[in-house]
């Protein structure tokens, strides 16, 4: 597994913790979506919003007061030094859905520990403002909250046949983010059921049992960070496009467990067969 086992005392500070960075991102985000909010192309084009960064900024500000020795990466606004943990924030997971009032965006936050060898995952959360629905997850188990107050184990659906899976990905067609969309295309014709409702909506569905095979070729490592533990806390597998760490070579093959070899020789095999330009 990739996420580092964590302590008693650590889930008891730092889950009512993590709750309240998500609500902190919530306050900020609802009031914007469906607002027409304006849009602005960052360097590399892709869009961010006042939801983006006003949301990253209020739960910088919770961090720094409350655990002012604690380092911080975010999507908006870099890094920032310290020592023994780390808080990894993606305030708005698909912005492009957010601006095109579509629900499937969310939050994404982790916490990593740092035991003498880097930084490596402890805690993460997937957290969906339109819903109200967040999941958290450890080594041990994730767990899915609802608005309502109401909680319950989180875990991924038995599926051993790629034929009998549902299978998510980002979009195939934007060539600059995906170039694994051969080997995306392979699995999906083996399978049984096959969308496109990708960003972290796509592993909240694995986590919880709707789906059995979740595909991203190309992600950012605050992507990465907050998506490793909830998915393995479910129960589920997770890789690098190449069958590594996915910390090390941010992408991800993640899948209910018996499928994952099956689906990593599937896009391996895609990669090979591709021809080279």
């Amino acid at each position: 597994m990739f996420t580092l086992p964590a302590h008693r005392a650590e889930l008891d500070e730092f889950v009512p913790f993590m709750h309240e960075l998500i609500g902190t991102a919530f306050a900020v985000i609802r009031p914007l979506f469906l607002s027409g909010t304006a849009v602005i192309d960052k360097a590399d084009a892709s869009p961010v919003t006042q939801a983006d960064r006003g949301a990253e900024q209020a739960m910088r500000t919770l961090i720094e007061r409350r655990y002012p020795q604690h380092a911080i990466v975010g999507e908006e606004f870099g890094r920032k030094a310290g020592e023994r943990y780390r808080w990894v924030l993606d305030p708005v997971d698909g912005t492009r859905a957010f601006i095109t009032n579509c629900f499937l965006f969310g939050t994404l936050i982790a916490l990593e520990r740092d035991d003498g060898d880097g930084f490596r995952p402890l805690l993460g959360a997937i957290a969906h403002p339109a819903a109200g629905l967040a999941l958290i997850g450890h080594r041990d188990g994730s767990t899915l909250y609802a608005a309502d107050g109401s909680q319950r184990a989180a875990g991924v659906r038995p599926c051993t046949r790629l034929a009998e899976a549902t299978v998510l990905s980002t979009s195939t067609w934007v060539a600059g983010e995906q170039a694994g969309a051969a080997g995306i295309e392979r699995v999906a014709r083996q399978a049984r059921l096959y969308r496109t409702w990708g960003d972290c909506f796509g592993y909240f569905a694995l986590a919880t049992g709707g789906a059995d095979v979740m595909l991203d070729p190309t992600l950012a490592y605050w992507d990465v960070a907050a998506i490793v533990p909830v998915i393995e806390g479910a129960g589920g597998r997770v890789s690098s496009w190449h069958g590594g760490d996915p910390l090390a070579q941010p992408s991800l093959i993640a899948t209910a467990g018996p499928l994952h070899d099956a689906v990593r020789a599937q896009v391996s095999d895609a990669a090979r067969l591709t021809p080279k330009r």
